[in-house]
């Protein structure tokens, strides 16, 4: 039987040969068992929400201290519950992903309770979900924190980013998507746009920030609807939300949006609200200094403190997804079959494997490449090379060794080209 915390971070880590001990700012301590093939993840995720002064759920094996599951609170408001057959359906704030409470949850009617609670009093909860599933588990009072005034103006509601052009757009683009985080071991500064299931209000505004530094002010595109998306980076292939944001930039009077978490470019506002399944969606334009634009707590956030603990929370929690046997994102099930791409595959840290592909035509040039599909800068993820066998006057099979150079999980397709003599 395991025992759930929500506490602080572990203020502090202490290595051991075969352990690695955390204390909780409570003063309880725990260990991770390094043999865990998790136990990676879980340190990375603690340290990343350490860092940033927010919380951790953390469950302890009551008789060996060790650590069993490590998981990412949300600190929110119950805005509504809506109750259905098999669940009811939580609307959370600032949150814009879909939540819900299961009814075969043994502590249902308890979480339930606690969140009507908190739906009442509108007061702040930290509310902890299953990791990948949104089935919410934990529902306990937020930690109390000193109130910080906020000047409320309508200043920011009207578009006023100045119009640029069509290249300025591209640069921008490469810009922000040059600050994504790495899938496998994401880390502070990177921008997690490879956990699309919620935060795009953070990477919304941490994108315009980098933008402004770099003299270009955007815009920001609203949109409210029942939204469905079909995204490579989530397990399940489909990310649900009740509203997205994205920065936009006007070039030649037509307005691109930047959005690294859906495009590999900049594509028009159009585009984008096509893509999100719902064709009577609202789109709502306002000014880069919106942070949030219908959750008053948070609606400016001038020196991006609050920008940075949205980007931590969900570095964190991609950091516990690619913790997952199925590994970082994208995910091969997702991913249509694509012309000149022979396989996807993925390889352990370090780990060395080869693959043979047959019935070849001898007479045919190929030329072969692997590319990782695991987004990680800092430093080349694998090399390859290719071998070859004649198995008969007409076919060939190549046989291709593919090294991982990383210490983390690292996927990849290789691709072959038929080249003209």
């Amino acid at each position: 039987m395991s025992s759930p915390l929500a506490a602080r971070a572990p203020a502090q880590a202490a290595a051991a040969e075969t352990y690695e001990s955390i204390t909780f700012t409570s003063g309880r301590t725990a260990r991770v068992d390094l043999r865990e093939p998790r136990a990676g993840g879980w340190l990375g995720a603690l340290a990343e929400l350490h860092a940033a002064n927010l919380d951790a759920y953390v469950e302890v094996d009551p008789d060996t201290g060790l650590v069993t599951e490590v998981l990412v609170p949300h600190q929110v408001t119950v805005r509504e519950l809506t109750p259905g057959e098999d669940l009811v359906e939580v609307d959370l704030e600032p949150s814009h992903a879909h939540h819900h409470l299961r009814r075969d949850n043994p502590d249902f009617d308890e979480l339930l309770a606690l969140l009507e609670q908190a739906r009442d009093s509108r007061r702040t909860v930290l509310v902890t979900e299953a990791l990948d599933e949104r089935a919410i588990i934990d529902v306990r009072p937020a930690p109390k924190e000193a109130a910080v005034a906020e000047q409320l103006t309508d200043s920011g509601a009207e578009a006023l980013g100045t119009p640029v052009s069509y290249a300025q757009v591209v640069q921008m683009y490469r810009l922000v998507a040059g600050q994504t985080a790495c899938s496998a071991n994401p880390t502070a500064p990177g921008i997690p746009f490879t956990y699309p299931d919620d935060g795009c209000w953070g990477r919304a505004h941490e994108m315009a920030r980098l933008m402004i530094a770099n003299g270009i002010t955007p815009d920001k595109v609203w949109i409210y609807g029942n939204l469905r998306v079909n995204s490579a980076n989530k397990p399940d292939c489909l990310v649900g939300w009740d509203w997205h944001v994205a920065p936009t930039l006007v070039a030649g009077g037509v307005t691109y949006v930047i959005d690294p978490a859906l495009f590999d470019g900049p594509v028009t506002q159009d585009t984008w609200k096509g893509v999100q399944g719902d064709p009577a969606a609202r789109l709502v334009p306002t000014g880069a200094e919106i942070f949030h634009n219908h959750y008053t707590p948070d609606r400016f956030d001038p020196d991006y403190s609050k920008t940075n603990g949205v980007l931590a929370r969900f570095r964190a929690a991609l950091q516990l997804r690619s913790n997952l046997p199925a590994g970082p994102p994208p995910y091969a099930n997702c991913q249509p079959a694509t012309p000149g791409v022979q396989f996807r595959a993925s390889l352990a840290p370090g780990q060395t494997a080869r693959w043979f592909t047959h019935s070849w035509q001898a007479s045919r040039h190929v030329y072969w490449t692997v590319m990782p599909t695991s987004i990680c800068s800092g430093g080349p993820q694998i090399r390859h090379e290719v071998a070859m066998q004649r198995t008969d006057g007409n076919l060939c099979t190549y046989w291709i060794t593919v090294q991982n150079l990383t210490g983390r999980t690292v996927k990849f397709e290789a691709r072959y080209h038929y080249l003209k003599i």
